[in-house]
């Protein structure tokens, strides 16, 4: 049965003046079914028919008519579209000089005429092939450029979105913390005990699912690119303090004990304490979480970081389960835990893991492993003494400010006034509902800007100042507030999602709050701020040098 001829793959054009020399060029590669020939005995139909065919190799002859053949070299390496065809100069001339002339205007290969078909063929196919297997290459490099550039995309639109998520689910869920608790509290006081244990376990799911958002915003963040470090001298010592203190509760759940050795006091160093307590609590609460009956220790000692810098290197190591080499190339990776059975027994989400890598290496250090199953694991997290700062990012425009009606408030009632910036109305429900009516007026503003016009229009006694706010953030406005002299003095308390304290202090507020607030602390908080002085009714201040006269008129005015 016949088959049809194969396309031609190969496209050769030989440019000569001499008829008889593409003649016997056509009957050298007419065997090659594969071979698509074409001749050009002039320079200008050369050029429009090399832009038409798009040859893959060009045999350009040295002696035309009308040209130069080292000029029609360099002119189709001039045009774009031949720019990269290998050239095969073919001449009668056989001197050194000639074929060096003929390279360095960019021919690829050189052919005394005529050669043998054989070595004509080899020479053809060669450099044809090569060009071609380049095109593919320079393809697929496209097609993986294109592909790179969509997976980033949807990589952003994904971290976007639940950066965006993340934030709006812990609104509602701030509400129902807070709410939560003022409902055990009423129920105390009311005296419907019945309702408090399924009223607590409304608080700790709250909890704990407040956890989990803040974990898949900091995994968010760290894919987004918008990680930023707040970088501050701390001493080291009593960062693993905090931190073991906060740990205790994980220790003793499974009857644990906690062993600090190497140097803990060791220095100081440069860098984001809230992230590195929060590495450090993420691998002591792994190794609690995977011992039981057993030991988790906390190394500190002095290292060198991958870089070659002076670093600290903590260690945590623990006498739990263990994994294999197979389960410990899996850690480190978000959502991922070592296997499915863990997950089920133990619980969690698999991102403490890959959060406190991220962490590490933003702060110029590394995290590794080692573990042998049934004999317990190990992490060792290095950092460098003095961490360098993040590059700046760009920043979007802010929305535009918006208030919300003021309650009343009347100097003479002795009553403090609080300006409360915040964009979440539940907040402003909840201060009202919280803060006693005869000791505390409220007004309120939902973003940065319109919360420095409120607080320069109100004098406010105190302000509560959330950080995620539409526009100017609310360490924006605090920098703000500290610089104008007519509000400097104001008392400034934090509230927030985010786990900041230390850049709190560093920046001089008053206070510090994590959402959902504890309202005890925030009352005994307001408590310390001293009342506004009551003006007297019919008060006068009386001038007077002469004594005697001051005195009479100081009896006459006197109830």
């Amino acid at each position: 049965m016949p088959t049809d001829a194969p396309e031609p793959a190969l496209k050769v054009l030989l440019v000569d003046d001499q008829r008889i020399i593409g003649e016997a060029v056509r009957r050298m590669l007419r065997t090659q079914p594969d071979i698509e020939f074409h001749f050009c005995q002039h320079a200008e139909e050369a050029l429009a028919k090399a832009e038409a065919i798009q040859p893959t190799l060009i045999l350009q002859d040295l002696v035309l008519p009308d040209i130069d053949g080292l000029e029609m070299v360099r002119q189709f390496r001039e045009n774009p579209i031949t720019a990269n065809v290998p050239i095969i100069v073919l001449s009668s001339k056989e001197d050194a000089t000639t074929k060096a002339d003929s390279f360095r205007a960019g021919a690829n290969d050189y052919i005394v005429k005529l050669p043998e078909e054989i070595e004509l063929l080899a020479r053809v196919r060669y450099h044809s092939t090569a060009y071609m297997l380049r095109l593919k290459l320079d393809a697929q490099q496209k097609e993986l450029e294109q592909q790179k550039i969509a997976a980033e995309s949807a990589n952003q639109a994904k971290s976007t979105f639940l950066a965006n998520m993340s934030h709006e689910l812990r609104t509602p869920l701030n509400a129902i913390i807070g709410y939560s608790e003022m409902l055990q509290e009423q129920a105390e006081d009311d005296g419907n005990p019945d309702y408090l244990p399924d009223l607590k376990k409304i608080h700790t799911a709250g909890h704990h699912l407040l956890s989990l958002i803040n974990a898949v915003l900091d995994l968010s963040k760290i894919e987004a690119g918008k990680t930023t470090l707040f970088l501050e001298d701390f001493s080291i010592k009593k960062a693993i303090e905090d931190v073991i203190a906060l740990t205790q509760p994980l220790v003793q759940k499974n009857r644990n004990t906690l062993v600090l050795t190497g140097d803990p006091d060791a220095g100081s160093m440069h860098a984001d304490a809230l992230k590195l307590r929060q590495m450090l609590f993420n691998l002591l609460g792994n190794a609690c979480k995977f011992t039981s009956d057993g030991q988790v220790e906390l190394n500190v000692a002095k290292a060198t970081t991958p870089a070659g810098e002076p670093g600290i290197q903590f260690t945590v190591r623990d006498s739990g389960i263990g994994m294999t080499p197979e389960q410990c190339a899996k850690l480190f990776q978000p959502f991922t835990q070592a296997e499915s059975s863990t997950a089920r027994k133990y619980g969690g989400t698999g991102l403490g893991l890959s959060i406190t890598k991220s962490f590490a290496e933003i702060m110029g250090g590394s995290v590794r492993v080692e573990s042998e199953q049934g004999k317990g694991s190990a992490f060792i997290v290095t950092l460098p003494l003095t961490v360098r700062d993040l590059p700046a990012e760009g920043s979007e425009a802010p929305p535009q400010p918006s208030t919300t009606p003021d309650d009343q408030h009347d100097p003479a009632t002795g009553r403090r006034l609080v300006l409360v910036i915040d964009d979440d109305p539940y907040v402003h429900d909840m201060l009202r509902r919280t803060l006693p009516r005869e000791t505390y007026d409220i007004a309120v503003a939902t973003a940065g800007e319109a919360g420095l016009a409120r607080a320069r229009e109100l004098k406010p006694d105190a302000i509560l100042l959330d950080i995620v706010l539409p526009g100017l953030d609310g360490w924006s406005v605090l920098a703000e507030i500290r610089k104008d002299p007519a509000l400097a003095a104001i008392p400034v308390l934090i509230m927030t999602i985010l786990d900041q304290a230390d850049r709190a202090r560093a920046t001089e507020a008053d206070g510090f709050f994590t959402k959902p607030i504890d309202r005890e602390r925030l009352l005994e908080a307001l408590a310390q701020i001293p009342p506004p002085p009551v003006p007297r009714p019919g008060a006068m201040v009386l001038i007077e040098d002469e004594k005697t006269l001051l005195e009479t008129l100081q009896r006459s005015l006197e109830p």
